[in-house]
């Protein structure tokens, strides 16, 4: 056998039956996993779309600038108070039609022009070349916000099974069908690498291996997850007389989204991609404890108190799980850095209002990357385009772009680092 992974001039590689497992940054390697330009280190984005909006009273602080008091959705985040930043009054000028503008929400371009590209497929065409995938598109609930330079969107991966298994599968169907299946029966995708795995070992150092037997754990978790959310929709159910619980299916909300959020990290974990975009979104009935009205009535709550306690519980579910999210990105060290260093996350909605279809004075968060956090950044409704946010983005991620959009310049008060 041989003893040598398969180098790349950029990552190193696990491989084995149909396998190709994407290793994370490691030192004994010399860094080759995350390889990037001389003097630059990789810089990563993630956007994500509340499709619904997020209610206001909930997420913006009533205080502007540093000193201002934790919110609701805010309050799990405590722990990050200064690695994000909340923004309110920004609003993409000439977008209008209540959810018709969902798709301009990455884009910036007025409703009566044609969608051009939208922000993270624009980085795409940068960063996407140090990576396996120039970007991915995945979906809990709904992604259409990534936009060719022509006008197209691009298909999202609405199945969290599939988007594991093009992460890790070679290509080609019969590769995917096996594995999927494999992992259906139990057997994990790291049973297949283990044996190039166990050769690497003794070339690591100690936090090495413990880095490596870290992230293997992580695949693992995920794969068991999706096991679950697979067998029990298949799984007759049994009849009582107490009133049923929600389901546990793989388009319920928390599962999608918790497997989104896994696959996030670990596509980042892996530079198997630098651009990541989903949405957090479902019509009807989501299996939340405590809700039992559809999310998309409950957004238009028309100021009733019991349909926004339901709101508020399907919403903090997403800000839990952002939580979540932001920790693992703390926590994963790549070089002299961690994964929320080089991670610029936007959290949005294309309805600043979801009671009332308004597409001002959208609600924004701002997480990550070499930003100067830690405060709320006030702006008078109808004063700023929402791109000059994006402006400041692009310029964060190494970009020269003094404009995107409908923008007027990078975003007054956010300094970087």
């Amino acid at each position: 056998m041989n003893t040598q992974p398969a180098l790349s001039s950029r990552r190193t590689f696990l491989r084995g039956a149909g396998i190709t497992l994407t290793l994370p940054w490691l030192e004994s390697l010399g860094g080759i996993a995350h390889a990037a330009e001389p003097g630059q280190e990789p810089r990563r984005l993630l956007l994500v779309c509340l499709p619904l909006g997020i209610y206001r009273d909930s997420f913006i602080p009533k205080q502007s600038g540093a000193g201002y008091e934790l919110t609701e959705y805010l309050t799990p985040l405590a722990e990050f108070r200064d690695r994000f930043t909340v923004v309110s009054g920004l609003e993409h000028p000439g977008v209008s039609g209540g959810h018709a503008a969902q798709p301009r929400i990455f884009t910036g371009q007025p409703s009566s022009e044609r969608n051009r590209r939208s922000l993270d497929q624009h980085v795409a065409a940068t960063l996407g070349q140090h990576t396996r995938f120039d970007s991915l598109t995945l979906s809990a609930g709904a992604n259409d916000f990534g936009w060719t330079d022509g006008g197209s969107m691009v298909p999202a991966e609405k199945n969290v099974v599939d988007a594991f298994a093009k992460l890790f599968a070679e290509e080609g169907a019969a590769n995917k069908t096996k594995v999927l299946a494999e992992i259906g029966r139990g057997k994990s995708i790291l049973d297949h690498v283990l044996d190039e795995a166990r050769d690497l070992q003794p070339r690591l150092s100690k936090r090495d291996q413990e880095k490596l037997d870290e992230y293997f754990e992580s695949v693992r978790a995920t794969e068991k997850r999706l096991v679950k959310s697979e067998e029990w929709i298949h799984q007759p159910k049994p009849k009582v007389d107490a009133k049923a619980p929600a389901t546990f299916a793989p388009e319920e909300i928390i599962t999608n989204l918790r497997g989104v959020c896994d696959l996030t990290h670990l596509a980042f974990k892996t530079d198997s991609t630098r651009v990541i975009t989903f949405g957090y979104f479902r019509q009807d009935t989501v299996a939340v404890p405590g809700v039992n009205i559809g999310y998309h009535n409950l957004s238009h709550h028309g100021q009733d108190e019991g349909n926004i306690a339901q709101l508020k519980r399907v919403e903090r579910v997403f800000f839990d799980e952002l939580n979540t999210l932001l920790t693992h990105l703390k926590n994963t060290r790549e070089g002299d850095a961690t994964l929320l260093d080089r991670t610029t996350i936007v959290v949005t909605s294309n309805l600043g209002s979801g009671n009332s279809h308004s597409n001002k004075d959208l609600p924004v968060l701002l997480a990550g990357g070499r930003f100067q956090h830690g405060q709320h950044l006030a702006f008078e409704p109808g004063s700023t385009p929402l791109s000059n946010l994006y402006v400041s983005v692009l310029n964060q991620l190494g970009f020269e772009d003094q404009s995107f959009g409908t923008s007027t310049g990078p975003l007054k008060g956010l300094g970087l680092v």
